[in-house]
C-alpha cells in the first residue's frame, strides 16, 4: 500500500507519505509546506506522489532538515522543476553528495538514496518568508546534521526527527543518546505547542510529548550506566533493562535498526565502549 495524503494544521499544508508491504505502512515521513517555504523533500520511492503535491505548492525555498533519504530524498526532481534555492546545514550539504550508507530496511520503505549536490549551506541561522521568521537549531543526536525550524511568534516548531515517539525503543548505529538529550533540553525551553515532527506531528500537547521522551532517554542513560558500572556486557544491560532486541527489524538492516544500539550509544558517548 502506498499513501500520500494530504494535511493541514492551520495554514501549513503537509503531505503524509508511506510504504507498506502487507497493508498500511509502518511507518510515515511528512513534508510541511508554509508561505513558499517546503520544508524536507519526502522519501525517493515516493518521488512520482511526492512532485505531484509539490508541483501544486507555492514554493520559493526549501529547506532539507537533514540528510537522511525520507528527508532529502526528491531534492534532485525537485530542483529541476523549480529552479528554486535548497537550503541544509554545511554537513547536510556534504552529506547528500554520497557519503551516506543505507540498509536494506530502509530501502525498502524509503528507497535508494538520490545523491545531489543541491542542497545549498546555509549561511544564516534563521530562514525567512513574507510572513515568518524561523530560527534555525541544531539539534544533533539522531543525525549529526539534523536541524529544527522554530517560528517563535506562532509557537511552531518543525523537530524533524527529534521526537517521533516519547517512547524509543530502537536506533540506528550512529545516533548518540547523550546529544539527543542535550537536543531536546533545548527545544523543551522554547515557547511552543505546535509539534511538527516529520513522523508523527502533534496538534495540541507538543512540548509535554518532548518532555515525556526526554524524562525516558534519561532514565534509560542512567540505567545502563548503572549495569555498565557493575561490569555487565551490552547484550546483558538490555536484557537486565527488561528490553527485547526487535529481531525481525535487525536482520533486516544489518544491525542498523536496533534496540541494542541504544544500549551502545549511552556506553559510547560515555567512553566505556569497548
Amino acid at each position: 500500500m502506498r499513501v500520500a495524503k494530504v494535511r493541514h494544521f492551520g495554514p501549513i499544508e503537509s503531505i503524509q507519505l508511506g510504504v507498506g508491504y502487507f497493508g498500511p505502512p509502518p511507518v510515515s515521513v511528512y513534508a510541511y509546506s508554509i508561505d513558499g517555504l517546503l520544508i524536507d523533500t519526502g522519501p525517493p520511492i515516493l518521488a512520482k506522489e511526492f512532485m505531484a503535491w509539490a508541483k501544486k505548492q507555492t514554493i520559493n525555498q526549501t529547506f532539507i532538515t537533514h540528510h537522511h533519504e525520507d528527508h532529502s530524498g526528491n531534492v534532485n526532481p525537485l530542483a529541476a522543476a523549480t529552479g528554486t534555492p535548497i537550503y541544509g546545514s554545511a554537513l547536510c550539504s556534504d552529506l547528500v553528495k554520497g557519503k551516506v550508507h543505507t540498509c536494506l530496511a530502509q530501502k525498502l520503505f524509503w528507497g535508494t538514496p538520490q545523491y545531489t549536490d543541491k542542497v545549498t549551506p546555509i549561511e544564516t541561522n534563521f530562514i525567512e518568508t513574507n510572513k515568518h521568521h524561523f530560527e534555525l537549531i541544531p539539534i544533533p543526536g539522531h543525525s549529526a546534521d539534523q536541524i529544527a525550524l522554530y517560528e517563535a511568534e506562532e509557537g511552531w516548531l518543525f523537530s524533524a526527527d527529534a521526537f517521533v515517539s516519547p517512547i524509543i525503543k530502537y536506533f540506528m548505529r550512529q545516533e548518540s543518546m547523550k546529544q539527543q538529550i542535550a537536543s531536546l533540553r533545548k527545544l523543551i525551553a522554547l515557547d511552543f505547542d505546535l509539534l511538527l515532527c516529520c513522523h508523527t506531528p502533534l496538534m495540541k500537547g507538543g512540548k509535554d510529548q518532548l518532555i515525556q521522551k526526554l524524562a525516558f532517554f534519561e532514565q534509560y542513560y542512567g540505567q545502563v550506566l548503572h549495569w555498565a558500572k557493575l561490569g555487565d556486557p551490552p547484550h546483558t544491560i538490555l536484557k537486565k533493562m527488561g528490553k527485547k532486541e526487535r529481531w525481525s527489524g535487525y536482520l533486516l538492516s544489518g544491525g542498523n535498526m536496533a534496540a541494542i544500539n541504544m544500549v551502545h550509544s549511552v556506553l559510547r558517548d560515555e567512553g566505556l565502549a569497548r
